[in-house]
């Protein structure tokens, strides 16, 4: 029997969130999907758990990008601030690096282009 249209889209989730600890101080948030209202609670269950000194969260795969995903990074930021950890972001494409530009995230939370200038720039603020 063929599943109903509404079935399928309640088990598709369009967000993929990884942690991956990319070295002892240092752990990588790859973000990859829509990040909207419906799934920054997941984004924020990721930035929320147990962080090392620096996190770098890695939106180079996301396709979207709401006002919920931007106060969610806002306030991973303030949260990391306050606890003494540093939180990058890196993004290059139209999408990320756009909404941050134009909503003064980027302004606000160290912004990147790539992995290895957050890695090399947010270390050399952490030692």
């Amino acid at each position: 029997m063929f599943e109903r249209p509404d079935e399928l889209v309640a088990d598709y989730s369009p967000l993929r969130v990884r942690r991956v600890p990319y070295r002892a101080d240092l752990e990588v948030v790859t973000v990859a999907g829509e990040v909207d209202l419906r799934t920054a609670p997941e984004l924020a269950r990721a930035l929320r758990a147990d962080q090392q000194p620096l996190t770098v969260v890695d939106l180079t795969r996301v396709t979207f990008m709401s006002a919920a995903g931007l106060g969610i990074l806002v306030q991973a930021a303030e949260q990391a601030n306050e606890r003494g950890r540093r939180l990058g972001l890196v993004a290059h494409d139209r999408v990320a690096l756009r909404m941050l530009r134009m909503s003064g995230v980027a302004a606000a939370i160290p912004t990147f282009v790539s992995l290895s200038d957050a890695v090399r720039e947010l270390a050399a603020q952490v030692h």
